[in-house]
């Protein structure tokens, strides 16, 4: 994408009429192409003061091209950055390897450094494989003894989840919960933790959580201005939506969305059909190829998780850990992920122009 581009597509979101706009920047790598990236957002900053309207920016990183000048310059800029790091080495390279097939971890392990030296809110974003399972607790330790504050979990629905890695799965969280009370007790509000946080609000802040809805409160903009609904549906060149000129087609959308709208049958009887990712079209389309098709490793993996997680959560507030009340049940606590909390705070400032 060329920075005019990615300016034009800033501008015709806010013309749009948006209360706030949240900006992500995707590749790939986005760091690859940082200039791009940096002249975009400095131009967003001045159209947020032109339009009025709020802007936030996030982006992910497979941390190879974090420097510190690239940090400093996010930091000045607004820019929420999101590691991909899945844990100890053992975890991370099982997954994450550079060009030449060698593990990252040595290398995203001091790009996690840097971020930390930087004071800045960041957050760590590691994928959960059966391949890596067995190691989820002990990952999640290690990245929080190193100081990471927002860990967020992702399970990846496009593996084959077999019985004894699912069983894996619950016993690993159960372990890991042992770290998540001990920091709920200590009534410490600055932390984010998955797959506990999010799942848990679910079921006691089920008001607040925000639905996907691409097309209508997300899009994507390709590098050539086509509009998507989400990454998955550009990445396939399927279903475009609009473009940066026209912004988008009102019919075109109103047919995606009823397109959207439908589920699968087996879904409807499920106890925890309103609270898992069986609407995501990213999960679908690349675990299934449908639209409307969540895959058989979705279903085992979410239940597995709700029940063990949903287990925890009530042991947590018959003990009535203070940390654990006000996160899950007081009103003045800003039940927002972590990413999207520190975001918001983030948005309250003022950015240099």
């Amino acid at each position: 994408m060329t920075p005019e581009m990615g300016v034009k597509a800033v501008e015709a979101a806010l013309a749009s009429g948006p209360k706030s706009l949240a900006i992500t920047f995707f590749g790939g790598e986005p760091f690859l192409e940082a200039d791009t990236l940096f002249q975009i957002l400095a131009k967003a900053r001045i159209l947020e003061h032109q339009f009025g309207v709020p802007i936030t920016a996030k982006t992910s990183t497979n941390g190879l091209c974090l420097t510190d000048d690239i940090i400093d310059k996010a930091g000045q800029l607004g820019l929420f950055i999101s590691l991909s790091f899945d844990g100890i080495q053992e975890a991370h390279d099982k997954g994450r390897v550079t060009c030449e097939g060698q593990g990252s971890f040595e290398i995203v392990d001091n790009a996690l450094t840097l971020l930390l030296k930087q004071a800045a809110p960041f957050s760590v974003y590691s994928v959960v494989t059966p391949g890596n399972v067995h190691l989820l607790e002990k990952s999640r330790r290690y990245l929080w003894d190193r100081g990471a504050r927002i860990l967020i979990t992702a399970l990846d629905y496009t593996s084959e989840w077999t019985q004894d890695a699912i069983l894996t799965l619950q016993k690993q969280i159960k372990k890991l919960s042992k770290l998540y009370k001990s920091e709920l007790k200590r009534k410490r509000q600055a932390f984010h933790m998955e797959p506990f946080d999010s799942r848990i609000s679910q079921w006691t802040r089920g008001s607040e959580q925000k639905q996907c809805s691409p097309g209508i409160s997300q899009v994507t903009v390709s590098p050539d201005g086509a509009i998507y609904g989400c990454v998955e549906f550009f990445y396939r060149r399927q279903d475009a939506l609009g473009t940066v000129d026209e912004w988008l087609h009102r019919e075109t959308v109103k047919r995606f969305s009823q397109k959207r709208a439908k589920k699968p049958e087996e879904c409807e009887e499920c106890a925890f059909e309103w609270r898992c990712n069986n609407t995501c079209a990213c999960v679908n389309l690349r675990g299934t190829g449908e639209l409307n098709t969540p895959p058989e490793s979705l279903c085992y993996t979410e239940q597995a998780a709700f029940v063990t997680i949903d287990d925890i959560a009530a042991q947590l507030f018959k003990e009535k850990i203070p940390g654990f009340v006000l996160r899950q049940y007081s009103q003045s606590y800003h039940m927002l992920s972590g990413v999207e909390a520190v975001i918001d705070k983030l948005g309250d400032a003022t950015w240099p122009v």
